[in-house]
């Protein structure tokens, strides 16, 4: 983040809103347990927010899709949430209140047990509240409705505002008010992340009220809230952060918006109790302390506080959540807007080597939007709209199957990879709640509007009703196409005011906008740069694409005006910040995938099948240092090229093979690569020898192998009797599959029982600086029993590698066949593991 937007974000906390860093409406000590009377109103929250908020989002029941592919999405995705069965995702509530079921619970992460018992319903609640705001379809807020009479009567029969299909939950919480609390990353008192389920029944109560118009959602929140703040009085500041340690949501962001909502200064108080000082107070620093942590533990925490200083004007909200933003995007972000391997940050601009694996789940995604929108409303910088528009024609559209609607959990961006889409029936995991809101809220942020000036943020065929009474059509064929027209309409008189259309600076030089056909002149990019505000040209300083800008046209605006835009997309590279010769392809906007051919399909959908393919060979570009516009050429349909000529592989390395690519967007159903090793001539020369000693290795161990087996490849696993508890996904990475984790897994192997026996076991380097999604790797490998290694697997090389672990003589004596274990050691994980082979030691 550069100097002057950090330096007008500190001082628009602290100068435009006139306020101390003591929240608005409050004079005790944040995070005072003390329990205010129910009359303790604040009228003027809602007039102070509508002060902070410099740049206000058209509301989405006022913007309408009229096609292209976001509107084909939300299509799929409400169809999809009508299909869903109400008092299926009620039944664990009302068991838990003692109440006759009415129907099966759905299964995963929603069914009983150690799991996310209850989300669903919330995420359901607030994704059909928005779907009737974005369709206007009486059918979504019917649907919301029967939720909320379904939630007011569990709650009325627990009597105390109690509201949870948590498995021994009342029992749990109880434990924690009395000050036994056991607080792991995801685990409180044996309930897994229990106040992050809370927050998705809290925040669908909040968008059914607010979304949906239904009263009673509102005071159901309120008596919610209630036993929330009974329950957390007795505990001290100590005892809260403990808590805390545990994953918990957004809590303070609809405690925050409940005190919005009502004017009530209690649920602003109970906010603060939430606010999780371990990690935001170095935000505030300005620290980047995101290596490490669990991403979206984290981003809800800063959506909270950017909606909390729209409330209150404190300052240190602001500095968090603008540090955080800032941070995330431009040092941890991927070219699609995703972050994250295994769920978890690394370090800052180091992403060269945690391209692969699961990366960028939807859930970060779908939370970094909403803090994305709201920090545009702050403040209107086109930064923000060019993330939007980032993420949300790469990693959110790429996150959904445009065939039949199953959203993914991840969305990887590495080589030879594949989307991990769920079955929408069966898993309901965390991103499939998401998801349902994600594809609700295609409207939301394409306009912006404030008393004197609209913004124009994103370009999709659409409509929109100013709260002038002004009315905007937007005609285009973006993503795909490269103009768009805006047509004013409906005005009941000329009406003055500003619009402000964006520039994306992916469009170039090329960008050219009209009014009722007379071309407006636009300033080179090149008078953007920091040279252009009298500094420098420092070589390597300025980015490669500069941010966005925005064409404001004042003047008075009449029914039948016509803006025309020219967006022309050129090709380009984005290499990764620590290694430019690991690099995706862009088209303008749009990151273009390598198309590796159709994904293996489990029966029944949901997600690749466990095996039974080659995998493909993975395309690389010898072609360093030459701009895309040499090598890549048109193919067809805009947006899909090809590579004749300068992609090699390692199967083939001497001849060139053919490559498509399309906008990733349109990579559905197919193994792809989105980022791709770069290499000049002479670099590739010492590849391919390096290639030829690694075949001739691989001959000498072919020549020994006794037997081999691809963990995660069902048809190879089949032949050697696979078996695990708990049952276990195969992971994908550049091309191969693998599985690790907890617990175990064995292989019955054959034997030479005349010849040294050894194993010979192939991991993956692990990214470097890289933060484990849960326990390090420590395991046992067993051959019938007995440990022949204890492993940690500490990366040796970059890339594959391979371990040899000799077998003693006397297991197996006499026999054909061993069983090989991994295991799992108490408090570990078995590492990620490709390949094992039972070899000939001699």
């Amino acid at each position: 983040m550069d100097a002057s937007r950090r330096d007008f974000l500190q001082l628009t906390a602290t100068a435009a809103s006139a306020l101390s860093l003591v929240p608005f409406g409050l004079d005790a000590a944040p995070g005072a347990p003390a329990v205010e009377a129910p009359d303790a109103r604040d009228p003027g929250v809602r007039a102070n927010e509508a002060r902070q908020l410099r740049a206000r989002p058209v509301p989405l029941g006022k913007v309408r899709l009229t096609g292209g592919p976001l509107k084909h999405a939300q299509d799929l995705m409400g169809t999809y949430l009508l299909s869903l069965d109400p008092d299926r995702m009620l039944s664990f509530f009302r068991q838990r209140a003692g109440l006759d079921t009415k129907a099966e619970p759905y299964p995963g992460w929603d069914a009983g047990g150690h799991n996310l018992t209850g989300h669903i319903a919330g995420h359901h609640l607030s994704a059909v509240s928005l779907m009737y705001l974005a369709t206007g379809d009486d059918r979504f807020k019917q649907r919301a409705d029967v939720l909320v009479a379904g939630l007011k009567e569990v709650q009325d029969k627990q009597g105390d505002g109690f509201l949870c299909a948590l498995e021994g939950g009342r029992e749990k919480f109880d434990a924690v008010s009395k000050g036994d609390i056991r607080a792991q990353a995801f685990d409180l008192n044996g309930m897994w992340s229990p106040w992050y389920v809370l927050h998705k029944t809290f925040a669908g109560l909040r968008d059914a009220y607010r979304h949906a118009g239904n009263r009673t959602a509102l005071d159901v929140s309120v008596k919610f809230a209630g036993w929330a703040e009974r329950l957390l009085a007795p505990l001290s500041d100590t005892q809260m952060q403990h808590m805390l340690l545990t994953e918990h949501g957004g809590m303070n962001e609809v405690l925050s918006d409940l005190y919005a909502d009502t004017g009530d200064t209690r649920w602003l108080r109970l906010s603060l109790r939430f606010e999780h000082h371990a990690f935001t107070d170095a935000l505030k620093r300005h620290e980047d302390n995101l290596n490490g942590k669990h991403g979206n533990c984290q981003i809800p925490k800063l959506v909270g506080s950017a909606a909390r200083y729209g409330y209150t004007g404190d300052a240190q909200d602001i500095m968090a959540a603008s540090f955080f933003w800032d941070r995330v995007v431009q040092h941890h972000s991927y070219a699609t807007g995703g972050h994250g391997l295994d769920e978890y940050f690394g370090p800052a601009d180091q992403l060269s080597t945690r391209v692969d694996g699961r990366v960028a789940e939807s859930c970060n995604v779908y939370n970094m939007l909403k803090l994305t929108r709201r920090l545009f409303s702050l403040r209107p910088d086109p930064f923000y709209a060019d993330f939007h528009e980032r993420a949300l024609f790469n990693h959110v559209l790429g996150s959904m199957d445009a065939n039949d609607g199953r959203v993914s959990y991840m969305v990887p961006v590495g080589r030879g990879v594949m989307q991990e889409y769920q079955n929408m029936l069966r898993d309901f995991t965390c991103c499939v709640g998401s998801g349902m809101e994600s594809h609700a809220l295609h409207g939301d942020g394409l306009y912006y509007e404030s008393d004197d000036t609209v913004w124009v943020n994103l370009f999709a065929p659409s409509t929109a009703e100013l709260a002038s009474g002004v009315h905007l059509k937007m005609d285009t064929g973006f993503p795909d196409g490269d103009t768009a027209t805006l047509t004013i309409a409906a005005a009941a008189a000329p009406k003055a005011f500003t619009l402000a259309v964006r520039r994306p600076s992916w469009a170039g030089d090329g960008f050219a906008i009209a009014v009722n056909g007379t071309a407006l002149d636009q300033p080179p990019l090149a008078s953007f740069r920091p040279n252009g505000a009298g500094g420098r040209n420092v070589p390597g300083l300025d980015p490669p694409v500069p941010p966005g800008t925005y064409v404001s046209i004042a003047r008075t605006w009449q029914s039948g005006d016509v803006v025309q835009l020219t967006l022309p997309k050129s090709l380009r590279l984005e290499p990764t910040p620590d290694d430019p010769r690991i690099a995706a392809v862009l088209w303008g906007p749009l990151v273009l995938a390598a198309d590796l051919g159709p994904r293996p399909e489990r029966q029944g959908g949901g997600g690749p099948a466990a095996g039974g393919a080659t995998p493909p060979a993975i395309p690389m570009l010898v072609a360093a240092d030459r701009p895309p516009s040499e090598w890549i050429a048109a193919a067809g349909q805009p947006g899909n090229f090809t590579i004749p000529a300068v992609a090699r592989t390692n199967e083939s390395p001497a001849a060139p093979t053919p490559v498509s690519l399309t906008p990733f967007y349109r990579t559905h159903r197919r193994i792809y690569s989105l980022y791709f090793d770069f290499f000049t001539p002479a670099e590739w020369d010492t590849h391919a020898a390096a290639l030829a000693a690694e075949r001739e290795r691989l001959r000498r161990l072919e020549e020994a192998t006794v037997a081999y087996v691809r963990p995660g490849d069902q048809q190879s696993e089949a032949s050697f009797k696979y078996q695990s508890d708990p049952d276990r996904q195969p992971t994908r990475g550049r091309g191969r599959t693998s599985r690790g984790g907890t617990g175990w897994f064995s292989y019955d192997l054959p034997v030479d029982a005349a010849s040294p026996m050894a194993l010979v076991v192939t991991y993956q380097a692990a990214p470097a600086g890289s933060a484990p999604a849960g326990p390090a790797p420590r395991f046992d490998i067993l051959v019938d029993g007995t440990s022949v290694a204890h492993d940690e697997a500490s990366p040796k090389a970059g890339g594959y590698y391979d371990v040899q672990y000799a077998i003693p003589a006397a297991l197996v004596r006499g026999k054909t066949s061993v069983t090989v274990k991994f295991q799992a050691a108490e408090g570990g994980r078995i590492a990620p593991i490709f390949g094992v082979r039972m070899i000939r030691a001699n």
